[in-house]
């Protein structure tokens, strides 16, 4: 009989315990659902639209045959088929999640710790199908074991302490804390046990780990009960005095609750400055490998990069950013061979939680980039180590010089002035001639082409022409590229198609949660959109994800504001512009106006055409996206009441 084991890393092991090789993440998804879900069938269909819900019915009911053939052909008929429907068939395999779910049930201390035993994590940890139907159920699924391991622990200690197992039921409520460190009833017992055992100061220092984990996760205190607690064990130690604070203990884990915020500030260049580029590609990479895991919540590179001076103490760049962590690094190239030093910091407790050095061939660059942030992700997120954002892969000798290319492209576009922008073009051409294969590429390259529209380097319609392709060849080699999605949801803005835009822009938020940009550019499709009343929702949390943000956001929080008649909120937004452009100073002159306050509409007005002395509303109005024709009108009203 197979053994599936799906708490933790999925594992397969047959009846003479070697492996079973099944690393397609499909079928481990697939059989896990089945393990969880066994009480009951499923049908075809509903197994089909739980993995491949966005390829359409009949391919996904393609994929599934193959990923029941694939599961067959490794670990025989473990699943069986009841006319349309199909279920995990227990008497041909075993899983673990069948055997915790029941011991956890038991009054039996042993059995009890047995089923703890086959928690050795979340349900298919390092797994994200990235499929929306499973995404939604998953999270559900783990949180719900979560809590009966949780319960499992807290009737272990107590029928560990009825059977007068002291010292196990201490271990047991520690084992708990880990899972839930600001559960203050755990806290509590543990206290009363180690006062018991005759652990006094043990106990006060565990009310200071209470204090610290609630004051962390919640933003509370202890509540009374708890305080009392230490109270009457201060009371019965004679070395502890009244106004004293336990001794200083070492901060709890720090698991999932909200999630953990990292700064990746700028590596050090150990090489010279024509190696800068790759520095700061280096840690650029590793800031938008860690963006895309829902566990984290990463701070945009204008802003790490912006606050990571050397000689900044890590608490004061922490409190800028609002980040608990930081990696620091530095980079040292020689000829074919790169040195790597990485270091986490948790900035609050001021230490160092994890240190690497990865000295490589420049073959093994892309796996230096994997191993880094799925490190980095496994000990921010404790137990539940996040997938990684590919498969560790080593690079063919071509795409070296691909992604060689590839940072020097990187490195002219964020200058952002038109002479590096055609040079950034021509360094992403020159990096997809060495790897035509090379998905990230093309999506760079589309990325510089949308850019040099706002330069006017060629005609605007062959530009995005350029620049749609481009991104659906991203997306040709990699459907999960979220910088295409991303990039295709503004051309199909400006086509006026506005059903493609949002696909596009919600399956780029689905696969980059955490990117500035892209969430920005969710509150600028919304309220182009006719919907303002969610709009300035999204640009703001963007800001947040980004507090060194680029100042044209504030355009997309005035534009939603301006269209719910909120006009002196949209004028003081418009304001941190310090140098505007045309359409920040029109809808400054539309806030104005409705404002009904002539010398402020007299100031912007003379703002207004300075800049643009021919400036023409009609021709003006018609170049915005907007999908209703009643919100294009709003603005042009505005300008001609004016006088324009």
């Amino acid at each position: 009989m197979i053994r599936f084991n799906v708490l933790g890393r999925f594992e397969a092991v047959g009846l003479d315990g070697a492996p079973v090789d099944l690393s397609a993440k499909k079928p481990q998804a697939l059989l896990a659902y089945l393990g969880v879900e066994h009480s009951r069938p499923h049908t075809r269909d509903r197994l089909a639209g739980l993995l491949w819900s966005e390829t359409g019915d009949e391919r996904a009911r393609h994929n599934l045959r193959q990923a029941l053939s694939k599961i067959r052909g490794r670990c025989g008929e473990v699943v069986k088929s009841r006319g349309d429907a199909l279920q995990i068939d227990l008497e041909r395999c075993s899983l673990d999640v069948v055997d915790f779910e029941r011991l956890s049930g038991s009054d039996d201390p042993d059995e009890l710790r047995r089923g703890l035993e086959l928690y050795r994590g979340e349900l298919l940890e390092g797994v994200i199908p990235r499929e929306p139907v499973y995404d939604e159920w998953l999270p559900v699924a783990r949180a719900r074991l979560r809590q009966i391991a949780c319960k499992t622990c807290d009737r272990l200690a107590t029928k560990l302490v009825e059977h007068d197992r002291l010292d196990e039921a201490i271990e047991a409520l520690d084992h708990r804390l880990v899972m839930d460190p600001a559960c203050e009833p755990a806290h509590r017992d543990l206290m009363e046990l180690l006062a018991r055992v005759g652990r006094r100061s043990d106990a006060l220092r565990q009310y200071q780990a209470c204090a610290d984990a609630l004051k962390r996760e919640l933003g509370t205190e202890p509540g009374a009960e708890t305080k009392n607690l230490r109270a009457r064990i201060c009371d019965a130690d004679p070395e502890c005095s009244p106004g004293m604070e336990p001794p200083a203990v070492r901060e709890a884990p720090v698991l999932e609750s909200d999630p953990p915020t990292v700064a990746v500030l700028p590596f050090d260049n150990m090489c010279g400055e024509e190696d800068a580029y790759f520095v700061d590609g280096i840690a650029e990479d590793i800031i938008t490998a860690l963006s895309r895991f829902n566990s984290l919540r990463v701070i945009a590179r204008g802003s790490s990069f912006a606050c990571g001076g050397k000689d900044t103490p890590e608490r004061e760049i922490a409190d800028k950013l609002g980040a608990q962590f930081l990696v620091r690094g530095s980079v040292q190239r020689a000829g074919k061979r790169v040195r790597i030093g990485v270091q986490l910091l948790d900035a609050r407790a001021g230490v160092q939680v994890w240190g690497e050095r990865f000295d490589r061939e420049m073959e093994d660059v892309f796996v230096i980039q994997d191993e880094i942030t799925s490190t980095i992700t496994s000990t921010l997120a404790g137990r539940v180590e996040a997938a990684r954002l590919a498969q560790a892969r080593r690079a063919p000798a071509e795409r070296l010089d691909a992604y060689d290319f590839l940072l020097r492209g990187k490195d002219h576009h964020h200058r952002y002035t038109a002479e590096d922008c055609k040079t950034c073009i021509d360094m992403f051409e020159r990096s997809i001639e060495r790897d035509p294969s090379y998905a990230v590429a093309h999506a760079w390259l589309a990325c510089a082409l949308g850019q040099a529209m706002g330069f006017k380097l060629d005609d605007l319609n062959k530009l995005l022409d350029d620049c749609q392709a481009a991104a659906e060849r991203g997306l040709e080699l990699d459907e999960n590229e979220s910088e295409c999605h991303r990039i295709l949801a503004q051309v199909f803005l400006q086509r006026g198609n506005f059903e493609r835009a949002f696909k596009h822009q919600e399956r780029a938020l689905f696969l980059n949660p955490n990117d500035d940009r892209t969430v920005c550019a969710m509150g600028e499709i919304l309220a182009l959109g006719g919907k303002p009343e969610e709009a300035e929702g999204w640009v703001r949390k963007a800001m947040k994800l980004n507090p060194y943000h680029p100042l044209r956001y504030w355009m997309h929080v005035a534009r939603p504001l301006f269209h719910l008649g909120q006009y002196e909120e949209a004028l003081s937004a418009l304001a941190h512009i310090a140098l505007p452009r045309r359409d920040e100073l029109a809808y400054r002159v539309a806030c104005a106006v409705r404002l009904g306050d002539p010398e402020v509409l007299e100031r912007h007005l003379a703002e207004l055409r300075a800049a643009n002395p021919n400036f023409d509303p009609q021709r003006f109005v018609d170049g915005l996206y907007y999908r209703r024709e009643s919100d294009r009108k709003r603005v042009l009203d505005a300008l001609k009441d004016a006088g324009l």
